[in-house]
Protein backbone atom coordinates (compact mmCIF):
# COMPACT_ATOMS: atom_id res chain seq x y z
CA UNK A 1 0.00 0.00 0.00
CA UNK A 2 1.00 3.26 -1.38
CA UNK A 3 1.98 6.04 1.43
CA UNK A 4 0.12 9.78 0.57
CA UNK A 5 1.91 12.13 -0.86
CA UNK A 6 1.75 14.17 2.08
CA UNK A 7 4.10 11.84 4.37
CA UNK A 8 7.19 12.06 2.51
CA UNK A 9 10.48 11.30 4.14
CA UNK A 10 13.93 13.03 4.27
CA UNK A 11 16.92 10.82 3.01
CA UNK A 12 18.86 9.89 5.91
CA UNK A 13 22.09 9.32 4.27
CA UNK A 14 23.84 12.57 3.56
CA UNK A 15 24.85 12.07 -0.73
CA UNK A 16 27.40 14.34 -2.68
CA UNK A 17 25.11 14.68 -5.64
CA UNK A 18 21.80 13.93 -4.26
CA UNK A 19 18.76 15.99 -5.80
CA UNK A 20 17.08 17.29 -3.27
CA UNK A 21 17.49 20.69 -4.74
CA UNK A 22 16.17 19.78 -7.76
CA UNK A 23 13.76 16.57 -6.69
CA UNK A 24 10.70 19.60 -7.67
CA UNK A 25 12.39 20.06 -11.26
CA UNK A 26 12.77 16.17 -12.12
CA UNK A 27 9.28 15.69 -10.73
CA UNK A 28 7.93 18.09 -13.42
CA UNK A 29 9.60 15.90 -15.81
CA UNK A 30 7.81 12.49 -14.75
CA UNK A 31 4.64 11.19 -16.93
CA UNK A 32 1.86 10.37 -15.58
CA UNK A 33 0.07 7.19 -15.56
CA UNK A 34 3.34 4.94 -15.32
CA UNK A 35 3.52 1.31 -13.40
CA UNK A 36 6.70 0.54 -11.80
CA UNK A 37 9.50 2.78 -10.74
CA UNK A 38 13.56 2.00 -10.82
CA UNK A 39 16.56 3.60 -9.71
CA UNK A 40 19.58 1.93 -10.18
CA UNK A 41 21.91 4.77 -9.16
CA UNK A 42 20.57 5.05 -5.75
CA UNK A 43 22.47 7.24 -3.74
CA UNK A 44 20.57 9.26 -1.60
CA UNK A 45 17.55 8.23 -2.71
CA UNK A 46 16.18 11.47 -2.86
CA UNK A 47 13.54 11.49 -5.75
CA UNK A 48 12.32 8.11 -4.77
CA UNK A 49 10.96 9.97 -1.35
CA UNK A 50 9.74 12.10 -3.32
CA UNK A 51 7.90 9.99 -5.85
CA UNK A 52 7.10 6.74 -4.76
CA UNK A 53 3.03 7.59 -4.20
CA UNK A 54 3.06 7.58 -7.87
CA UNK A 55 4.25 4.57 -8.80
CA UNK A 56 2.87 0.90 -8.02
CA UNK A 57 6.19 -0.60 -7.16
CA UNK A 58 9.38 0.47 -6.42
CA UNK A 59 12.92 -0.91 -7.37
CA UNK A 60 16.33 0.32 -6.01
CA UNK A 61 19.44 -0.64 -6.98
CA UNK A 62 22.96 0.42 -6.71
CA UNK A 63 26.50 -1.09 -7.16
CA UNK A 64 27.75 0.54 -3.68
CA UNK A 65 27.11 -2.72 -1.35
CA UNK A 66 27.36 -1.29 1.65
CA UNK A 67 24.57 1.51 0.52
CA UNK A 68 22.55 -1.22 -0.37
CA UNK A 69 23.01 -3.04 3.12
CA UNK A 70 22.43 0.35 4.48
CA UNK A 71 18.74 0.45 3.13
CA UNK A 72 17.55 -2.86 3.76
CA UNK A 73 18.85 -2.69 7.59
CA UNK A 74 17.10 0.48 8.04
CA UNK A 75 13.85 -1.06 6.40
CA UNK A 76 14.00 -4.06 8.25
CA UNK A 77 15.43 -2.78 11.72
CA UNK A 78 16.11 1.00 11.94
CA UNK A 79 15.99 0.67 15.76
CA UNK A 80 19.12 -1.14 16.42
CA UNK A 81 20.40 1.19 13.61
CA UNK A 82 19.51 4.33 15.91
CA UNK A 83 21.17 3.06 18.75
CA UNK A 84 24.49 1.86 17.78
CA UNK A 85 24.34 5.84 15.84
CA UNK A 86 23.92 6.97 19.46
CA UNK A 87 27.40 5.02 20.10
CA UNK A 88 28.71 6.95 17.29
CA UNK A 89 27.62 10.22 18.55
CA UNK A 90 28.59 9.78 21.90
CA UNK A 91 32.25 8.90 20.92
CA UNK A 92 32.17 10.90 18.09
CA UNK A 93 35.99 12.43 17.45
CA UNK A 94 38.74 12.42 14.70
CA UNK A 95 40.83 9.93 16.44
CA UNK A 96 37.10 7.80 17.22
CA UNK A 97 36.35 8.66 13.20
CA UNK A 98 39.17 6.75 11.66
CA UNK A 99 38.49 3.63 14.17
CA UNK A 100 35.38 3.24 12.50
CA UNK A 101 36.01 3.79 9.16
CA UNK A 102 38.87 1.07 9.65
CA UNK A 103 36.88 -1.41 11.31
CA UNK A 104 35.22 -3.49 8.83
CA UNK A 105 32.39 -5.66 10.04
CA UNK A 106 29.72 -8.20 8.28
CA UNK A 107 26.85 -7.07 10.59
CA UNK A 108 24.25 -5.67 8.80
CA UNK A 109 23.38 -2.88 11.35
CA UNK A 110 26.96 -2.14 12.34
CA UNK A 111 27.70 -1.64 8.52
CA UNK A 112 24.49 0.90 8.30
CA UNK A 113 25.48 2.90 11.32
CA UNK A 114 29.07 2.85 10.02
CA UNK A 115 28.27 4.17 6.65
CA UNK A 116 25.67 6.80 8.05
CA UNK A 117 28.14 7.64 10.33
CA UNK A 118 31.25 8.30 8.27
CA UNK A 119 29.13 9.80 5.29
CA UNK A 120 27.83 12.53 7.66
CA UNK A 121 31.16 13.67 8.84
CA UNK A 122 33.35 12.90 6.00
CA UNK A 123 35.66 16.24 4.33
CA UNK A 124 33.42 17.81 2.34
CA UNK A 125 30.68 15.03 2.58
CA UNK A 126 32.62 12.75 0.14
CA UNK A 127 32.97 8.70 0.78
CA UNK A 128 35.98 7.57 -0.89
CA UNK A 129 36.32 4.09 -1.84
CA UNK A 130 39.83 2.61 -2.86
CA UNK A 131 40.57 0.28 -5.51
CA UNK A 132 40.50 -2.89 -3.08
CA UNK A 133 37.16 -1.84 -1.73
CA UNK A 134 37.98 -0.18 1.69
CA UNK A 135 36.99 3.03 2.79
CA UNK A 136 39.68 6.25 1.87
CA UNK A 137 37.13 8.44 3.36
CA UNK A 138 38.66 11.33 5.31
CA UNK A 139 37.39 13.33 8.61
CA UNK A 140 35.61 16.66 8.59
CA UNK A 141 35.57 18.94 11.41
CA UNK A 142 32.99 20.15 10.64
CA UNK A 143 30.39 20.33 13.46
CA UNK A 144 26.61 19.74 12.09
CA UNK A 145 23.45 21.07 14.36
CA UNK A 146 21.94 17.76 14.64
CA UNK A 147 22.85 13.82 14.20
CA UNK A 148 19.10 12.99 16.10
CA UNK A 149 17.93 11.20 12.87
CA UNK A 150 16.07 8.44 14.86
CA UNK A 151 12.36 9.85 13.36
CA UNK A 152 13.45 9.36 9.96
CA UNK A 153 14.78 5.97 10.29
CA UNK A 154 11.35 5.00 11.45
CA UNK A 155 9.93 7.07 8.36
CA UNK A 156 12.43 5.73 5.64
CA UNK A 157 11.42 2.26 7.34
CA UNK A 158 8.07 2.39 6.61
CA UNK A 159 8.31 3.90 3.05
CA UNK A 160 10.75 1.06 2.35
CA UNK A 161 8.32 -1.08 2.96
CA UNK A 162 7.25 -3.41 -0.16
CA UNK A 163 10.46 -1.71 -1.83
CA UNK A 164 12.74 -4.07 -3.58
CA UNK A 165 16.09 -2.91 -3.21
CA UNK A 166 19.32 -5.17 -4.88
CA UNK A 167 23.44 -4.18 -5.18
CA UNK A 168 23.30 -4.98 -9.14
CA UNK A 169 25.21 -2.77 -12.17
CA UNK A 170 22.15 -0.55 -13.53
CA UNK A 171 22.17 -3.06 -16.95
CA UNK A 172 20.64 -6.24 -15.04
CA UNK A 173 17.29 -3.98 -14.58
CA UNK A 174 14.18 -5.36 -16.40
CA UNK A 175 11.53 -2.45 -16.73
CA UNK A 176 8.63 -3.39 -18.69
CA UNK A 177 6.96 -1.31 -21.23
CA UNK A 178 5.18 1.94 -19.45
CA UNK A 179 7.35 1.88 -16.20
CA UNK A 180 10.06 4.85 -15.33
CA UNK A 181 13.69 4.45 -14.76
CA UNK A 182 15.67 7.35 -13.10
CA UNK A 183 19.25 7.69 -14.17
CA UNK A 184 21.60 9.44 -11.90
CA UNK A 185 24.90 7.86 -12.65
CA UNK A 186 28.12 9.49 -11.71
CA UNK A 187 28.35 12.79 -14.01
CA UNK A 188 30.33 13.37 -16.70
CA UNK A 189 34.05 15.37 -15.90
CA UNK A 190 33.29 14.96 -12.00
CA UNK A 191 36.58 14.66 -11.51
CA UNK A 192 36.25 12.17 -8.67
CA UNK A 193 36.00 8.62 -8.07
CA UNK A 194 32.98 8.33 -5.62
CA UNK A 195 31.38 5.29 -3.78
CA UNK A 196 32.85 2.78 -5.89
CA UNK A 197 35.51 0.89 -6.64
CA UNK A 198 36.34 1.90 -9.87
CA UNK A 199 35.67 5.52 -12.01
CA UNK A 200 32.42 5.97 -13.98
CA UNK A 201 34.81 6.87 -17.21
CA UNK A 202 33.38 7.93 -20.61
CA UNK A 203 32.98 4.13 -21.38
CA UNK A 204 30.57 3.75 -18.56
CA UNK A 205 28.44 6.71 -20.14
CA UNK A 206 28.19 5.01 -23.65
CA UNK A 207 27.24 1.82 -22.06
CA UNK A 208 24.61 3.48 -19.99
CA UNK A 209 23.38 5.39 -23.10
CA UNK A 210 23.16 2.26 -25.17
CA UNK A 211 21.14 0.53 -22.45
CA UNK A 212 18.50 3.66 -22.15
CA UNK A 213 18.14 2.84 -26.12
CA UNK A 214 17.52 -0.48 -25.63
CA UNK A 215 14.65 0.50 -23.09
CA UNK A 216 13.53 3.15 -25.33
CA UNK A 217 12.92 -0.18 -28.01
CA UNK A 218 10.80 -1.43 -24.84
CA UNK A 219 8.35 1.19 -24.71
CA UNK A 220 10.12 2.42 -20.82
CA UNK A 221 9.87 5.70 -20.52
CA UNK A 222 13.52 7.15 -18.89
CA UNK A 223 14.87 9.57 -17.31
CA UNK A 224 18.46 10.53 -17.06
CA UNK A 225 20.56 13.52 -15.40
CA UNK A 226 24.35 14.50 -15.82
CA UNK A 227 27.03 16.92 -16.75
CA UNK A 228 25.69 19.78 -19.23
CA UNK A 229 28.97 19.39 -21.42
CA UNK A 230 29.40 18.87 -25.33
CA UNK A 231 29.88 15.28 -24.96
CA UNK A 232 26.99 14.14 -22.96
CA UNK A 233 24.64 16.35 -25.45
CA UNK A 234 26.64 15.06 -28.59
CA UNK A 235 26.05 11.19 -26.80
CA UNK A 236 22.33 11.93 -26.76
CA UNK A 237 21.41 13.40 -29.78
CA UNK A 238 17.55 12.22 -30.35
CA UNK A 239 16.66 12.71 -26.64
CA UNK A 240 15.04 15.10 -25.35
CA UNK A 241 17.78 17.28 -23.39
CA UNK A 242 16.30 20.06 -21.03
CA UNK A 243 19.13 22.35 -18.72
CA UNK A 244 18.45 23.38 -15.34
CA UNK A 245 20.67 25.49 -12.86
CA UNK A 246 21.27 24.59 -9.17
CA UNK A 247 22.45 27.44 -7.18
CA UNK A 248 24.58 26.70 -4.26
CA UNK A 249 26.51 28.79 -1.77
CA UNK A 250 30.37 28.36 -0.69
CA UNK A 251 32.15 30.67 1.39
CA UNK A 252 32.00 33.89 -0.12
CA UNK A 253 30.94 33.67 -3.43
CA UNK A 254 27.45 32.11 -4.71
CA UNK A 255 27.74 29.98 -7.96
CA UNK A 256 25.73 28.36 -10.27
CA UNK A 257 25.69 24.71 -11.71
CA UNK A 258 24.28 23.61 -15.03
CA UNK A 259 23.05 20.02 -15.12
CA UNK A 260 20.64 18.43 -17.86
CA UNK A 261 17.78 16.52 -17.70
CA UNK A 262 17.56 13.51 -20.81
CA UNK A 263 14.07 11.77 -21.40
CA UNK A 264 12.91 10.01 -24.61
CA UNK A 265 9.62 11.59 -24.32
Amino acid sequence: MNLPASNKPQPFLQWVGGKRKIANKLIEHIPSGLNNYYEPFLGGGALFFQVKHMFNQCFLSDINLDLVTSYNSVKKDPATVSSLLKDHKENHSKEYYYQVRDNNTNDPSKITARFIYLTRYAFKGIYRIKKDGKAAVSFSSKKHKSFDIDQRLQQCSSFLANTSIYAIDFSFIEPKANDFVYFDPPYHQSGERFYTKSPFDENEQIRLRDFAKELNNKGVKTMISNSDTPFIRDLYQGFNIRTVDIKYSIPQQRKISYEVIITNY
